[in-house]
């Protein structure tokens, strides 16, 4: 298939992510989650960490429009060439130094987390805060969704949220309860969902099940092809590269804390007036340690 000219080649992959194989789009998907790495690792790298055949590699730069994979790769690297200084290419020239050294672990991770926070916060604007800080305000009522390991991006918004939002629920499925807690959405009420691959099946079934009834949906997950992105009425993408056999949750709580700064600032006075009162209630039941 001849590439279109011109065309960015990210978009080009989400645009053809639904006609590739699976195999094609296992590949298709770690080049969206991690698309400064294929810049810099090798085919077989890539292949390995996609958890595929470099085969199935070459496939995919061919159904991109590239005669070989040097082609697909020389395309990232023009794309990242630009960016050498700022924390991401620090970041970056940081992991290179360490490839292959046994000892680089903490390296490493510190590399990934800079590079993950600067790619997330890339990715959309105060615009997109303002926008999703409102309709949080206009709910009838905040609904939380996040299982397994994005459970931690649930919970910090429910709590950081809470003297704001006195009817907000966290949906966990306790008992398996999951089916009633979800049923709860409303069409006037909005839900957060946060997931990322391999995606919780409830999750994705309280994104869609809040869509079908005509609630708004604010999505965190981790690239424009989660099967959660589809119909959201705001998508925040988080880079979440961790050397880590788990994915990091960086990208993601920096999208949270931005979303409560976001409804704070919405609400102005009121606000304040509400933490203080919280603040008050804490110290007077002496919940802080007062050595």
């Amino acid at each position: 298939m001849e590439r279109r000219q011109g065309s960015d080649i990210l978009r080009e992959i989400e645009g053809r992510y639904g006609g590739l194989s699976p195999q094609l789009q296992m590949g298709a998907r770690f080049i969206l989650d991690s698309p400064r790495d294929v810049a810099v690792y090798s085919m077989r790298e890539i292949a390995a960490r996609a958890d595929v055949k470099p085969s199935t590699m070459v496939r995919l730069a061919n159904k991109l429009g590239f005669d070989n994979y040097v082609e697909l790769r020389d395309e990232f690297r023009r794309r990242y060439s630009e960016q050498s200084s700022g924390y991401a290419a620090r970041a970056r020239r940081l992991q290179l130094r360490n490839v292959g050294d046994e000892d680089s672990l903490i390296a490493d991770m510190m590399g990934a987390e800079v590079s993950n926070i600067q790619n997330t916060l890339s990715g959309f604007d105060d615009t997109d805060l303002e926008a999703a800080a409102r309709n949080f305000l206009n709910a009838r009522r905040v609904h939380v969704v996040g299982l397994r390991k994005c459970y931690p991006i649930a919970h910090f918004f429910k709590y950081a949220t809470r003297v704001f939002f006195k009817d907000c629920r966290l949906i966990q499925g306790n008992a398996g309860m999951f089916p009633e807690e979800m049923e709860q959405i409303g069409r006037d009420d909005i839900l957060l969902a946060a997931a990322f691959d391999p995606y919780t099946r409830e999750t994705v079934e309280a994104v869609r099940y809040a869509q079908k009834v005509g609630a708004k949906t604010v999505v965190i997950t981790d690239n424009t092809v989660s099967p959660l992105a589809a119909g959201a009425t705001h998508l925040f993408v988080a880079a979440n590269a961790s050397p880590s056999f788990y994915r990091s949750l960086s990208g993601a709580l920096i999208i949270v804390q931005a979303l409560v700064a976001a409804i704070v600032t919405a609400l102005g006075e009121p606000a304040v007036e509400a933490l203080e009162q919280s603040d008050k209630g804490l110290r007077r039941n002496n919940t802080y340690w007062n050595g």
